[in-house]
């Protein structure tokens, strides 16, 4: 057995508890992900899952109702003419599925797919009318340390 493992062994039976060195980094909600995508936090240039070159020429408006997360979005695609439509935001890329997009109507008009979380499994994006929708995986270690920190978007209680 390897000193490493026996150590991790002995801590588990132990009261010893010790930090983890490397923390996991932690996924954030779907609100925090359209909040920095509103701010521009993540960028303007971006490469999707097929290495397609998307460029950001407008974030579009966010959406707080039902259907895609940002109306009257404009992307180029590989330097093409801008395309204007929705983008949807999602933390895992099969979200796309689950969240039933795929099949509904308010969906037609997205442009662009981006989450941060990549399943094992490749999935498509796809509109109802079998339109593929292009994808992008935002890679957070790219944002400041202050992303990773566990903050709340609001605190309870009275304002200060």
């Amino acid at each position: 057995m390897l000193l490493a493992d026996r150590y991790a062994e002995l801590r588990e039976t132990t009261r010893v508890r010790e930090r983890t060195l490397f923390p996991p980094q932690r996924i954030p909600s779907e609100l925090e992900l359209q909040a920095r995508w509103f701010a521009g936090d993540f960028g303007k240039h971006f490469v999707t899952t097929t290495a397609d070159k998307i460029d950001i020429v407008q974030f579009g408006t966010w959406n707080r109702e039902a259907g895609p997360d940002f109306r009257d979005a404009a992307i180029r695609v590989n330097g093409s003419e801008p395309i204007r439509g929705c983008i949807e935001l999602d933390v895992i890329d099969r979200s796309w599925e689950t969240h039933g997009h795929a099949t509904n109507p308010a969906f037609e008009e997205t442009v662009l797919h981006v989450f941060v979380e990549k399943s094992e499994r490749q999935f498509f994006t796809r509109t109802k009318s079998n339109r593929n929708v292009p994808q992008v995986c935002i890679d957070l270690t790219i944002l400041p340390d202050a992303f990773s920190a566990n903050i709340p978007l609001a605190r309870p209680g009275r304002c200060q």
